[in-house]
């Protein structure tokens, strides 16, 4: 039987130590998560992107909406983000239901950041969600990986309110993240002061959950102990051969 020595354990252990960044993984999320509005209404929602364990230095972001419920009015980009024009690359079908976006970032970013802005136009009641779609890809300097992220859920009342492409502030909130209240109106620069606020806050919440990896460390430390284990019971099972 091998013998298991320090240096085989400490090999191990610095494998698993490497592999943190290939786990890491950009998330996206919404802003309202939940939004409920009459036929007829627009709403904005906010897109953030959160890269962990590696710097992004563009982001492809696919969004995905029920065609028949909702339609894309337009997209505003978030500051900073430098918007890539391309075929693949820059597309709204509402036809198919399918928002793609795509912005560079100068010196990469690795924290949360705010994305861009959808405003949504109800066509006709119904229910359904806003969802990250699989073409969503966060690109680093040598290699790229896949955006997850949760979806954003929506409500369309029978009321109609009548459209307008500036639509009355009147209307009711729809919505309440951390006390602030979102107007189904709301500006993209309204949208995106609140998101930055939630950005600042979320930068926090990495810092105090060690950037997110905390499970990780837990898990390394298991199979440490499983390692060290082993190798304190085949070191005694090999000096009690050596008696014999």
């Amino acid at each position: 039987m091998k013998k298991i020595t320090l240096a085989s354990i400490i090999t191990v252990i610095g494998a698993l130590a490497f592999a943190i960044p290939a786990l890491a993984a950009t998330t996206a999320s919404f802003t309202p998560a939940s939004v409920k509005v009459a036929t007829g209404q627009q709403f904005n929602m906010a897109v953030t992107v959160s890269p962990s364990g590696a710097k992004d230095y563009a982001e492809k972001i696919e969004v995905d909406y029920p065609a028949d419920t909702l339609e894309v009015t337009s997209f505003t980009m978030g500051n900073g983000g430098m918007a890539l024009e391309q075929p693949g690359y820059d597309s709204i079908d509402n036809a198919g239901g399918i928002l793609i976006k795509t912005a560079g970032y100068a010196g990469g970013i690795s924290s949360p950041t705010m994305f861009g802005t959808i405003l949504f136009t109800a066509k006709k009641a119904g229910s359904g969600t806003i969802t990250v779609g699989g073409q969503s890809v966060a690109f680093q300097a040598s290699s790229q990986s896949a955006i997850t992220g949760m979806g954003a859920s929506f409500t369309v009342s029978t009321a109609t309110v009548a459209s307008s492409k500036s639509p009355a502030a009147s209307l009711a909130p729809v919505s309440s993240v951390n006390g602030q209240a979102f107007v189904a109106t709301d500006t993209p620069s309204a949208m995106a002061a609140t998101a930055n606020a939630q950005v600042a806050a979320a930068n926090v919440a990495v810092v105090q959950q060690g950037g997110g990896n905390a499970w990780i460390w837990v898990l390394i430390i298991v199979v440490i102990l499983i390692i060290i284990g082993y190798a304190v019971y085949a070191s005694r099972k090999n000096k009690n051969k050596d008696r014999i």
